[in-house]
Formats: structure tokens, C-alpha cells, sequence
């Protein structure tokens, strides 16, 4: 059975990688992170879920994305590492931040990663 706990720590770090990969669009205040234990899941780091915008209409809601970090898999990963992936899940959000998902093919999401770490050292520097 897979169980979810509240992960403060990688809202914080959500929050640090949406200011210095200049992530505008992205209200962290509606990015949750929660880690989940017990996944079988081998090659999956994480995964990012929201709902339809109907559901969000017809509870009176703004959109709201949750980040899962597959504790067993995320976890031993490098603070690199993470970070990449935190950009990976990161990607999945539109522009229009309406609860819809970016999938895999419609962009280049190693490419797009290689140019927010340009962005994140730049800021970085400053």
C-alpha cells in the first residue's frame, strides 16, 4: 500500500527553482509536494497530477498541481539530480496554469532543462 506525507521541505525547494529559473507563470502557493512510500515504481522519480477544470469549476477552486517525489527512488538521488527532476515535473505546467498537463512530445523537456539551469546560474551570479 502506498502512503503520501506532506513534503514542506521540497515545497521550499519548488518554491527556490520556480524564483531562480524565473518560472513566473507558476504559483507555487498551488504547487503542493508530497512524498509517497511504498510504490513499486523502479525508473520513476516522480510524477505530477492536477485535475480537470471542470473539477476545479465545480468546487469554486483555482487550479492546483501536486508534485508526488517517490520517496524510495527520489530520495538517494544528488541534490543535481533533484533538481532536475523538480524542473522535469516543473515543465508539465502551461503557461496558463489552468490544471491541465504539458505531456511527453510536445517539448523537448531535456532541452528546455538544459536552458532553466543556463538561467539558474545566471541568477545565481548576479
Amino acid at each position: 500500500m502506498i502512503r503520501y506525507k506532506p513534503a514542506p521541505d521540497l515545497e521550499r525547494r519548488v518554491k527556490q527553482i520556480v524564483e531562480q529559473a524565473a518560472l513566473n507563470y507558476i504559483d507555487t502557493n498551488r504547487v503542493k509536494c508530497v512524498r509517497s512510500y511504498g510504490s513499486q515504481s523502479r525508473g520513476t522519480y516522480a510524477r505530477i497530477h492536477s485535475a480537470s477544470k471542470a473539477f476545479f469549476t465545480g468546487l469554486g477552486m483555482k487550479p492546483v498541481y501536486v508534485i508526488e517525489f517517490i520517496s524510495e527512488n527520489f530520495d538517494k538521488l544528488s541534490e543535481a539530480e533533484k533538481e532536475n527532476i523538480i524542473l522535469h515535473e516543473l515543465l508539465h505546467i502551461p503557461k496558463s496554469f489552468g490544471g491541465g498537463l504539458i505531456t511527453h512530445g510536445r517539448i523537448d523537456f531535456e532541452r528546455e532543462i538544459r536552458i532553466l539551469k543556463k538561467v539558474m546560474r545566471r541568477q545565481t551570479t548576479l
